[in-house]
């Protein structure tokens, strides 16, 4: 009977010590980055008026396209309490002087000031294209409800407002962890309300007028950059100036993603002395300076008028992204000039040059 409870206590002890041993000895697993590789981004129908925004996560080799039409606020997950109109639209707003929602109708806003145009004066209508959220069109929001006005929103781009694409809005803080959104048509008397709460693992909430909360962006950690139709801004002669642009590329700088420009040929097309992109490798990184702006690619890498025009082939981007994995990238055709692409599906390639 002693022999019995001899066995049987060994082998209970035998079997802990296993299975703690084992949780304790458990490799975390290693997630590999990609080395690189080839893409066509899925723009969708439309060609230069594409329908879709591309989120590109170079270290998994992943696209994600979402419809750019898909929303209309972006409500800000981090200390600030901040909201985003849809640049991806060209949507404009501004300010009006009531804090009742019901009170704002087109007898008392003049809609036409929501119209698009090129003239320096139309700048305020648009969230500065830095993607310093500090600098958006709605203040940011008070805990002094009162404080909190009224937006009247141009949901599309269009050089004429109509009142089937004005929307009226008013955001308040909800708690101190998210927001209360108010919000209907311009000439609605009574208002819809909608919580939005913060979530730290993404940039922002997304929210559609029609649909209520949508996904938009990936997780803030699964993206590195996005491609896509934007409001930017452009030079008429000194003049800076409001100006939608198709395919802009935008990095994720809320997510620590850095990026630099590397041209390699001289506009005669001669060597300047950069190594070009089969040359770069890990031993030219600590001759760069990595920047934080998100539009250090934005337009640069194109052209669609002039010569040349399409992807340009004397530069490439190195990207840095939040696990610290360096990447370099060229884009290889977008549909313009001569590049064999096809408008709506730009082509890219690109190579580990540093683990993280």
């Amino acid at each position: 009977m002693k022999t019995n409870n001899l066995l049987s206590t060994f082998f209970i002890a035998t079997t802990i010590c296993l299975a703690s041993c084992g949780r304790d000895e458990t490799p975390i697993p290693e997630i590999i980055p990609s080395d690189g590789t080839k893409l066509t981004l899925d723009g969708g129908a439309g060609a230069s008026d594409a329908e879709n925004a591309v989120f590109v996560d170079l270290s998994t080799d992943k696209q994600s396209s979402v419809k750019r039409v898909s929303w209309n606020l972006g409500f800000y997950n981090g200390s600030n309490f901040r909201v985003i109109q849809n640049s991806m639209t060209g949507a404009a707003a501004a300010v009006t002087t009531s804090s009742d929602i019901n009170a704002v109708n087109t007898t008392n806003f003049d809609i036409s000031v929501l119209s698009s145009g090129t003239v320096p004066e139309k700048l305020a209508l648009y969230d500065n294209p830095d993607g310093d959220v500090t600098k958006t069109v709605i203040s940011e929001i008070n805990a002094t409800e009162a404080n909190n006005k009224v937006y009247v929103i141009n949901t599309v781009f269009a050089g004429a407002a109509t009142e089937a694409n004005i929307w009226k809005v008013r955001v308040l803080k909800s708690g101190t962890t998210g927001y209360t959104l108010q919000y209907a048509k311009i000439n609605e008397t009574t208002f819809k309300t909608a919580t939005i709460n913060k979530d730290g693992n993404n940039n922002f909430q997304y929210f559609s007028f029609e649909t209520g909360n949508v996904t938009v962006e990936p997780a803030k950690t699964d993206w590195d950059f996005v491609w896509s139709k934007a409001m930017y801004t452009t030079l008429m002669g000194t003049t800076t100036i409001p100006y939608i642009f198709s395919d802009l590329v935008f990095t994720n700088h809320l997510a620590n993603v850095s990026s630099v420009q590397v041209i390699f040929k001289n506009t005669d097309g001669t060597s300047n002395g950069n190594p070009t992109y089969d040359e770069f490798e890990e031993s030219n990184l600590a001759a760069l300076s990595l920047s934080a702006a998100r539009n250090v690619i934005g337009s640069n890498w194109r052209a669609t008028t002039g010569t040349p025009s399409g992807a340009f082939t004397d530069r490439f981007y190195v990207i840095k992204d939040a696990s610290g994995n360096v990447y370099k990238l060229k884009f290889l055709a977008m549909g313009a000039g001569s590049d064999g692409g096809t408008r709506g599906y730009p082509q890219l390639e690109y190579k580990l040059v540093k683990r993280g």
